[in-house]
């Protein structure tokens, strides 16, 4: 003979389809919650590696011997600066860029080719700008990541741009 259902396990099954209800709504948020932290670890890694090379070209152009350009035309010549004897290191090496897990940065040129600046070459769009340093206030208006500017201006208050040649945007190394 077969025994007829009770209504306990109906309710039983409500009970178990609401908790996983639950559990997954619970899941999405922690989710959420986990990649907005590591894109701000991801954003605070950027201004790192930003500052890094801005405070290279600041350092390229201190060591400038006299007669020649202070402005770099390739993120190679911060690694191993030969102008000057014993050549200088500005850098040990290229930071990776966080936004795109690469070693290659976008740069901001002058008519004549010198780097005056780099910027990620990520399109993605930057996190609200709350509880930024004093120094990157200026990161706060950017639309995307590639708009943040770093350059030796961040470090020193003039960079020395030779006359007549605007800066002319760069999307690649």
């Amino acid at each position: 003979m077969v025994k007829p259902r009770s209504r306990q396990s109906g309710a039983v099954l409500i009970g178990i389809v609401f908790l996983a209800f639950v559990v997954s709504i619970t899941l999405a948020a922690l989710a959420r919650l986990w990649e907005a932290d590591s894109q701000r670890d991801k954003e605070r890694e950027l201004r790192w590696a930003g500052r890094q090379l801005g405070k290279a070209l600041g350092s390229y152009a201190l060591f400038t011997p006299e007669g020649q350009s202070p402005l770099p035309q390739s993120l190679d010549e911060l690694l191993l600066d030969n102008r000057v004897e014993p050549p200088l290191r500005h850098l040990r090496r290229i930071p990776l860029d966080p936004m795109t897990g690469k070693t290659e940065w976008g740069t901001v040129r002058t008519g004549g080719g010198a780097i005056t600046a780099v910027h990620s070459t990520s399109h993605a769009r930057p996190m609200e700008a709350d509880g930024l340093w004093p120094e990157d206030r200026a990161l706060a208006s950017a639309k995307e990541y590639s708009h943040w500017l770093f350059g030796p201006i961040s470090m020193q208050r003039s960079l020395p741009i030779p006359a007549g040649e605007p800066a002319q945007p760069e999307t690649a190394n």
